[in-house]
C-alpha cells in the first residue's frame, strides 16, 4: 500500500463446474495469476483494476490450444 492505493497480488484456482463461455461444465481445473489495484477513499474502494491470465485460464479449460498446437 502506497498513499490511497493498495496493490495485491495473488494465484487464484477454481474448477470450472458450470457453464463458461457457451461450453458445458467440463470439470477441469484452472490455476492463474491475478494483480488487483484499489484507491481507497474514506475507508471505502472507489477505484479497482484487475488484471489476470484470461488467454492461460481459457488454455487450461481447453478452449485454446497450448503455444505451438495449432
Amino acid at each position: 500500500a502506497e498513499g490511497d492505493e493498495v496493490a495485491v497480488r495473488l494465484t487464484a484456482s477454481a474448477t470450472q463446474s458450470g457453464p463458461f463461455m457457451g461450453l458445458p461444465p467440463s470439470g477441469r481445473r484452472y490455476e492463474i495469476e491475478e494483480i488487483h489495484v484499489f484507491r481507497v477513499r474514506d475507508g471505502k474502494v472507489v477505484e479497482h483494476w484487475h488484471q489476470f491470465d484470461q488467454l492461460g485460464m481459457m488454455r487450461q479449460l481447453g478452449l485454446f490450444p497450448p503455444p505451438g498446437n495449432r
